[in-house]
């Protein structure tokens, strides 16, 4: 599963103004993300640590949510009924392990980013300020994510956006959206390990270390 992503292009014209590309992106650090208001799709850039207002211990927040049981848990209910997000991304970041080590590894497309499924909240205080959080959704891993890990974040393509995104998609029919998605990844190469610490930035974080594995670039 991953607990790191890559950012650094613009997914969209109207980017925040304090958005900066990101190759090492950690929970607990400002994100982008696409959801739909008002029938507009806008880009915003808000907390990867899903925090909604009732919750009062702000250290369990959760960075990630698994497909299989958001119907089940009260942090996730809600967001997934009224507010359903996208995150796109260059590509993610899985570890796999090695002996008593893990090993960092570099996911993407051979040609394009990756779009995410998500969930946003909002925190609102007493002042009537608020901050926006978000967590991503995750799924059994397969294709080449399952050599790795277990778990993988959902990837959608077009149509599944569109379907995940609209305020009339029925509630029921999300989970076998979710669990349903393909992996879309088709190359991987491992990194060096000194990007496992979320200090370490820039471009050489997505850098290969390594022979990358690859599917044929034609299913791309």
């Amino acid at each position: 599963m991953s607990g790191r992503l890559a950012q650094f292009s613009p997914p969209a014209k109207d980017v925040p103004v304090d958005w900066r590309p990101q190759w090492n992106l950690a929970p607990g650090q400002r994100v982008l993300i696409l959801r739909k208001l008002a029938g507009k799709v806008e880009c915003t850039s808000v907390l990867w640590n899903l925090t909604p207002t009732w919750l009062r211990q702000l250290d369990r927040a959760a960075f990630s949510a698994q497909a299989e049981y958001l119907h089940e848990k009260p942090m996730f209910g809600q967001a997934l009924a009224q507010r359903r997000c996208i995150i796109p991304v260059d590509g993610f970041f899985s570890w796999h392990a090695q002996g008593t080590r893990k090993q960092p590894w570099y996911l993407r497309r051979h040609q394009g980013g990756l779009t995410l499924a998500g969930l946003w909240e909002r925190y609102s205080l007493e002042d009537g300020s608020f901050w926006d959080s978000c967590a991503l959704i995750t799924a059994p891993a397969k294709g080449l994510p399952a050599r790795l890990s277990p778990r993988m974040p959902v990837m959608l393509n077009s149509a599944e956006q569109a379907i995940w995104l609209a305020s009339a998609t029925a509630v029921s029919s999300l989970q076998p959206l979710l669990l349903n998605a393909a992996s879309l990844i088709t190359m991987m190469h491992p990194v060096s390990p000194t990007m496992s610490s979320p200090t370490t930035l820039g471009a050489q974080c997505c850098a290969p270390s390594g022979r990358a594995v690859t599917l044929d670039p034609a299913l791309d």
